[in-house]
């Protein structure tokens, strides 16, 4: 599927500004890698559960290069209660 067309679609068709994505770590780290996304916006609920093969929020191939590396920005950090904790990255956009 060819997600960028598909956002274009959403924008132009539907006037589409925003969209929030909850659907899992595939489409999350697909859409990441294409360069899709501006923001992330994490609730971090801590605690131990042990395994030695936990699912990712972000799951794409491997990187070929460090300098694939996405960068973020903090730009907001709120605790939510006496354990969660919100917070909210911004893409760093590399220059072509």
């Amino acid at each position: 599927m060819d997600l960028k067309n598909a956002l274009k679609e959403l924008k132009e068709s539907y006037e589409v500004e925003i969209l929030q994505v909850e659907i899992g770590g595939t489409l999350n780290g697909l859409l990441l890698r294409e360069g899709l996304v501006d923001e992330i916006r994490l609730s971090i609920n801590p605690c131990l559960i042990g395994g030695t093969n936990p699912s990712s929020i972000f799951q794409a191939p491997d990187l070929k290069s460090a300098k694939n590396v996405i960068g973020l920005e903090l730009i907001e950090m709120e605790k939510m209660r006496d354990y969660i904790v919100h917070l909210r990255y911004q893409i760093i956009k590399k220059s072509l």
